[in-house]
């Protein structure tokens, strides 16, 4: 085969992977706009390949449509939780601080354990939210291996401190040891 033949059929095979891409990110952004008007902005960029040939690469700009998406993923990630009644989990005062860590842990921290492993993650999926989970091993329980607590967080009114963090929602969800149960994390309860 000729180089300039295969030069060409490279040329040819990145234009079409370019393409599909940009494809797939504009129907993907218009599934997510719904009935908004304006477009969103892309923007392209020229990325170095392997071969002498440039390929231009999208660019996604951040706009509302991924806080859209953000609030739909913390919706279905409350769905794989059992909601807890923020009046369970502690006195009012204690769900509200600087530290959206520090007042999950309050709120869930005297979990019994025999001798496990207690693993704590903040995530930010939007400015305004903070997203805690905390995944407890080894419980005193003789039927549950694990418990996992999911707790939402968003800020109060700015006090003189600095911001103030409280929590919206929480929720639990378990594993259970051999024997007892389900072994993947579900609502469902250990028996």
């Amino acid at each position: 085969m000729s180089g300039q033949l295969k030069n060409s059929l490279v040329l040819l095979a990145s234009v079409a992977i370019t393409l599909s891409a940009c494809n797939r990110v504009n129907v993907e952004s218009r599934n997510i706009e719904g009935n908004r008007s304006e477009l969103t902005p892309q923007e392209t960029t020229p990325v170095k390949s392997p071969s002498p040939l440039v390929t231009p690469s999208p660019i996604l700009s951040q706009d509302k449509s991924e806080i859209k998406t953000s609030s739909a993923s913390v919706k279905v990630n409350r769905e794989n939780y059992k909601p807890i009644a923020l009046t369970q989990l502690t006195k009012n005062e204690a769900l509200t601080g600087e530290e959206p860590k520090a007042i999950a842990l309050a709120a869930f921290g005297d979990v019994d354990s025999e001798g496990g492993s207690r693993d704590v993650k903040v995530e930010y999926p939007q400015p305004d939210r903070a997203v805690v989970i905390i995944t407890q091993t080894g419980v005193a329980d003789d039927s549950v291996r694990a418990i996992r607590y999911r707790a939402e967080l968003v800020p109060t009114s700015k006090s003189q401190t600095g911001k103030q963090w409280k929590i919206v929602w929480a929720g639990s969800q378990f594993t259970c040891q051999r024997g007892r149960g389900h072994q993947d994390w579900s609502i469902k309860l250990c028996s």
